[in-house]
């Protein structure tokens, strides 16, 4: 008898432990579907990370014949062209996005922000060539302009093209006619950041007494004599456009030597570094840090329309392999 209520209570299940109820605000990241747009993305980057160009090319292009419509793809192509050097396929992809949304101005002024890139800061490119890529350029702003008169971003930017052409002509009353109207749209731009920061002005508070004389407007672009400003506040920091890594040297590197040099980069108006002054210093890593550095290229800084040269702080960061 005693033998057989051991059996039985052997064969007892056992409760599941009691769990605690879940709170419904927490969930799961949802997974990234591998055959979805955004998954093949994510792929081609795996793919060219390891330097499998070929195969990644091949999914963007396969995500976007699987998804024509889809403007992150297109995008996602055309920055990976151009971190290939690859210009006429990053300009056709680009041209591709921006027609996807042919009512949006911000697809026309990104096709021209990489023609000015190209035309200004590549020094390989040929005087037929570069007076190719500023008329595209200006040809793209004007179509950012058609949509939205009042885009600044697409007038500054004209207004850099426009001078870069008139470097080019020979003729001078042609060059004339091109610096008077850079001149007007610079002009036209600032007048439109005045306003509009009158405007929120007068949304945040009501102002009593007489307006305060407006600031003297920033010198045209290419002005050797602007002190630059220190990047804070208003002015925002700049974004890198090409990235240099610092050759470690050897003998730093046969004594383990690491860490973080820190230097203050003052950018010239058209975003690249002019000088590079260490703040925080480690002796044997500085020069590799500030040979670096100084390749660096940055979007250039706009203060009321106008490029302006800045100084900022950046970090060159040493790590053993």
């Amino acid at each position: 008898m005693i033998a057989a209520l051991l059996v039985v209570a052997i064969a007892l299940p056992q409760a599941a432990p009691q769990q605690p109820p879940r709170d419904p605000r927490l969930t799961a990241p949802a997974a990234v579907d591998p055959a979805s747009p955004a998954g093949q993305v994510q792929l081609a980057k795996q793919q060219e990370d390891r330097g499998a160009y070929a195969e990644a090319e091949a999914t963007l292009l396969k995500a976007r014949a699987a998804s024509p419509s889809n403007k992150n793809v297109v995008l996602a192509l055309s920055a990976f062209y151009n971190r290939q050097g690859d210009f006429p396929k990053t300009i056709a992809a680009l041209e591709d996005a921006a027609q996807l949304e042919p009512n949006n101005p911000e697809g026309y002024q990104l096709v021209a922000t990489y023609y000015w890139e190209k035309a200004y800061k590549d020094q390989r490119v040929l005087p037929a060539e570069q007076y190719t890529y500023i008329t595209q350029g200006i040809a793209a702003t004007d179509r950012a302009l058609d949509l939205k008169p009042d885009y600044v971003e697409a007038m500054t930017y004209k207004n850099l093209l426009l001078r870069m052409r008139a470097n080019l002509e020979s003729d001078p009353v042609v060059k004339q006619q091109l610096m008077a109207e850079a001149d007007a749209l610079r002009n036209k731009a600032i007048e439109l950041n005045k306003t509009r920061a009158a405007i929120s002005s007068g949304n945040r508070a009501v102002m009593v007494g007489p307006m305060p004389p407006p600031p003297p407007p920033p010198p045209p672009p290419g002005y050797e004599g602007m002190a630059p400003v220190r990047v804070g506040g208003n002015i925002k920091a700049p974004t890198k456009t090409r990235d240099v890594r610092p050759i470690y040297p050897a003998e730093a590197q046969a004594a383990g030597v690491t860490g973080v040099v820190i230097i203050e980069a003052t950018i010239d108006p058209a975003g690249r570094v002019s000088d590079a002054k260490v703040l925080r210093s480690i002796p044997i890593l500085d020069q590799a840090a500030v040979e670096a550095v100084r390749q660096w290229e940055f979007t250039p800084t706009l203060l009321n329309g106008a490029p302006v040269p800045v100084i900022m702080t950046v970090t060159v960061n040493f790590t053993l392999q």
